[in-house]
């Protein structure tokens, strides 16, 4: 816990630096401060925080940087997340409106507009059922001894297998076998496509067990679909001037080291929006940053994650609700494809898994 003035002087101090990336000096804390305070007890503060790990400085004299802990304090500090504004939410909705239907294009529009929001970094996942569901399955005559099985996910995902037979076939064979199967296992699992007993000829019976072992593999293996947007704007960012600081930052989205990273630091409760800051994040590829994240889409059936990247400057508060707003558009339109009921709005506050050792308490 901070004293009432020590804390005054820290969130004056972060915002001041999210604004400018430039060390703040206690004459300019005192000329923002919204009551009358003089330098010197703004030095004796910014000393107090110092010593405490709230905030650097290379020398006495010298402005201050807020600490990882520092922007901690600063955020539990804030409260309840203003929302954003109404006409940017409505904004927000028309523009998905004039995209096309499918989680594919759901997912880039929501990364673009995100990443605009913030002007930082924007991934954002295309959401996936829990266990793939099978909506269709279709076999296309190839030629005498080969058909391709096309394996149409729930939420519009495909897959596709070539399977050799032992017996020639025709189209016409293959599409009564297709119907036959899909009016059988329409929105089964792998697990419940497996357990289902049917009178089917062998072609049927192949087909059934491939399908059975595609959608298995699916959830195993899959390594989900996902939209970046706003590498420029971050590499914009003063954090990143230095060229081979911006270099490991492309080599890291290009090679999916951002997106595995994110995905491990998912929330720990389905809509919870989750801040981490700096060496808060259990990744060290992550440490240099800070990172707000949230999953979204239809409870126990579908999710996604929805994730802002910019420096440990990056404007929380913008961040948060831009992430929370958007998770619960996100959620509204998986509700819409799939039915059921939409994960939670995220916590107005922010959340992290980990967080620094907390000094002792600093009372004036």
């Amino acid at each position: 816990m901070l004293s009432e003035r020590a804390g005054a002087v820290l969130k004056i101090l972060v915002n001041e630096y999210i604004q400018t990336a430039v060390p703040v000096a206690s004459d300019e804390i005192a000329r923002l401060s919204p009551v009358r305070v003089s330098s010197a007890t703004v030095r004796n503060a910014m000393s107090r925080l110092t010593e405490a790990g709230y905030i650097s400085r290379p020398h006495v004299s010298a402005g201050g940087i807020p600490s990882d802990l520092g922007y901690r304090h600063y955020l539990e500090s804030l409260g309840d997340m203003p929302g954003l504004p109404v006409d940017l939410r409505r904004h927000i909705r028309h523009q998905f409106e004039q995209v096309d239907q499918d989680l594919e294009a759901w997912s880039q529009q929501c990364a673009a507009m995100l990443s605009r929001i913030t002007t930082n970094l924007a991934i954002v996942t295309v959401p996936r059922s829990t266990l793939s569901r099978l909506k269709h399955i279709q076999l296309v005559y190839l030629e005498e001894f080969l058909v391709l099985l096309v394996v149409v996910l729930q939420g519009a995902r495909l897959i596709r297998r070539v399977i050799p037979l032992e017996e020639t076939v025709t189209q016409d064979l293959l599409d009564r076998s297709a119907n036959r199967l899909n009016e059988s296992l329409d929105g089964l699992s792998w697990d419940d496509i497996g357990a289902t007993r049917l009178e089917l000829t062998a072609l049927e019976e192949r087909v059934k067990q491939e399908t059975t072992v595609m959608l298995r593999e699916a959830d195993a293996f899959g390594t989900p679909e996902h939209y970046v947007d706003g590498l420029r704007r971050l590499l914009q960012q003063p954090e990143f001037a230095h060229a081979q600081r911006a270099l490991e930052l492309v080599e890291m989205v290009e090679e999916r080291v951002l997106l595995d990273d994110v995905l491990a630091e998912a929330p720990p409760e389905a809509g919870d929006v989750a801040v981490y800051v700096g060496a808060e994040n259990p990744k060290e590829n992550l440490r240099p940053f800070g990172v707000v994240l949230c999953q979204y889409g239809v409870s126990g059936q579908a999710s996604g994650t929805i994730c802002v990247i910019g420096p440990t400057r990056m404007s929380y508060v913008q961040a948060i609700s831009g992430v929370n707003f958007l998770a619960s558009v996100m959620s509204q339109l998986v509700v819409d494809l799939y039915g059921g009921a939409p994960m939670p709005s995220g916590s107005s506050a922010p959340v992290a898994s980990s967080r620094p050792e907390s000094p002792d308490d600093l009372q004036d």
